[in-house]
């Protein structure tokens, strides 16, 4: 005897399995198939140039103003000038001399008004520091500090 009402169980379970097996061709005759470019039109196109202001304001710079251009990046300056050793004369007078070194170079002693660059001189030195700037009138651009003294007890 035939039982009518489990029919429609059969074949759903019949149909899911050949939905499935279509599957498993469909997939495995795509993942056969070699590699290949997408096919060009011919026509090549520049890529456009990449905003790098905007892609630093995505990742969280600040906003520049507009007349500055392309931002040149941030050196320290400081870093290139290693204070070594200081000659005041008097307490207050910002004269004397300096032992500067230059960019990891031996020191060499300046005099106050000496140039160390093009664009920077010693202006002043002090008991334990010297002040560089582009000129004599103009703010110290940088101060050299020296280090402090360990073996010394006050």
């Amino acid at each position: 005897m035939l039982d009518r009402a489990i029919w429609p169980a059969r074949l759903s379970t019949f149909a899911l399995a050949a939905l499935a097996a279509a599957s498993v061709v469909y997939w495995g005759l795509r993942w056969s198939e070699p590699l290949t470019a997408p096919p060009s039109s011919g026509v090549r196109s520049e890529p456009r140039p990449i905003d790098t202001a905007r892609v630093a304001l995505l990742l969280g710079a600040s906003a520049s103003p507009a007349d500055a251009g392309a931002a040149a990046p941030t050196v320290n300056a400081a870093a290139n000038y290693k204070l070594e050793g200081v000659i005041a004369q008097g307490r207050s007078s910002g004269r004397g001399s300096a032992l500067i070194a230059i960019g990891g170079e031996k020191a060499k002693p300046y005099r106050v008004g000496d140039h160390l660059s093009d664009d920077l001189l010693l202006q002043s030195v002090s008991a334990r520091g010297a002040a560089l700037a582009p000129g004599m009138a103009a703010p110290a651009s940088i101060q050299l500090e020296l280090p402090p003294l360990d073996g010394l007890k006050p």
